[in-house]
């Protein structure tokens, strides 16, 4: 039997399309991307897994690809946590690695704006497989699932 599209675990929950409305107007001042970097055989493959957007009011958000889901989730990772898990199980292969992006061309042009969060409804809620974050008099900046964790990249509408 073919599933429906959307399930439950293609939507934002109800709390979290509160919590990313509540986005509006807030202004961003940073951002973080937390990586999970796989060094086994001399290569260097990376997974964006985290996305932290920090907010001139003091507030942090947290995007991941979400392990159990196919979809974006928010939450409050315990990064000390899951890098002593990874070096447990994977002994030094695997990785958590984070890097403040804030001078990133995609990011640095947008410090300092209000934000507006813009999500793609459907009749059974709100689906998240991306998030579009509008700026007044900057470039809007789409967060969505990529292959393997997060993805981001500068969002354009199409007629």
């Amino acid at each position: 039997m073919e599933e429906e599209y959307p399930g439950n675990d293609d939507l934002f929950s109800t709390d979290e399309v509160y919590q990313l409305l509540a986005l509006v107007n807030e202004t961003l001042s940073g951002i973080n991307y937390h990586f999970w970097v796989n060094k086994a055989q001399g290569q260097n493959f990376e997974v964006l897994d985290w996305i932290e957007l920090q907010f001139e009011s003091g507030h942090k958000m947290f995007l991941t690809a979400g392990v159990e889901t196919d979809g974006i989730k928010l939450g409050e990772p315990d990064f000390e946590l899951i890098r002593s898990n990874l070096r447990d199980e994977f002994k030094g292969v695997v990785t958590l690695e984070s890097r403040n992006v804030s001078s990133h061309k995609i990011w640095a042009e947008n410090l300092g704006k209000p934000i507006i969060p813009s999500l793609v409804k459907h009749e059974k809620g709100m689906i998240n497989d991306s998030i579009v974050l509008k700026f007044e008099e900057g470039d809007d900046i789409e967060i969505s699932l990529g292959l393997e964790g997060l993805n981001v990249d500068y969002f354009e509408e199409t007629d």
